[in-house]
C-alpha cells in the first residue's frame, strides 16, 4: 500500500476533483511511501510519526497574541448605524393628514364629501406602502 505523505488539503481536493484519477495515481506512484500490505507495525508506525510531526508543526499563540488578534478583527469591523427618522416623520405626518381628513369628512357637505374620500383613500394606500419594512429599509440612511 502506498500513502501520501505531506499533501495539504487544498492540493487533494484538487487532485480529487479532477475527471480523471490519472493525477492522483501518479502523484501517489511518485511521491508516496510504501507500506507492504498487512504490515500492521509498519502502518502504526507511520501513523504516529505523522501524529508527532502536527503535534510539532502546529501553531501555538500565547494569550497576549490572541487578544491582539481579537483586537485587529474588532478594529476592522466595520459599524454601521441605520437612521429611519425620516421615513418614521413622513408616517407621523401622513397620519396626522388622516385624522384631519376624517375630521373634515364627518363635518363636510356631500359635495366636498367625495373629494375627501378620494384624498383619504390615497393617504391610507400611502400609508399602507410607507409602514412596510422593505420601504424602511430602502428609505433609510446608513451611516
Amino acid at each position: 500500500m502506498r500513502i501520501l505523505t505531506d499533501v495539504s488539503k487544498a492540493e487533494l481536493d484538487y487532485l480529487t476533483s479532477q475527471p480523471t484519477a490519472k493525477a492522483m495515481i501518479e502523484k501517489v506512484k511518485t511521491e508516496g511511501k510504501y507500506i507492504a500490505e498487512g504490515d500492521a507495525q509498519g502502518a502504526a508506525a507511520f501513523v504516529a510519526s505523522r501524529k508527532q510531526q502536527r503535534q510539532e508543526s502546529a501553531l501555538s499563540i500565547s494569550e497576549e497574541g490572541m487578544a491582539a488578534l481579537k483586537k485587529d478583527k474588532e478594529a476592522k469591523a466595520e459599524k454601521t448605524t441605520t437612521d429611519t427618522d425620516s421615513v418614521d416623520k413622513e408616517i407621523e405626518r401622513l397620519k396626522e393628514k388622516k385624522a384631519e381628513l376624517e375630521q373634515k369628512l364627518r363635518t363636510a357637505d356631500e359635495a366636498k364629501r367625495q373629494q375627501i374620500e378620494a384624498e383619504l383613500n390615497q393617504v391610507n394606500a400611502e400609508l399602507l406602502l410607507k409602514t412596510t419594512e422593505s420601504y424602511r429599509r430602502e428609505h433609510s440612511s446608513v451611516y
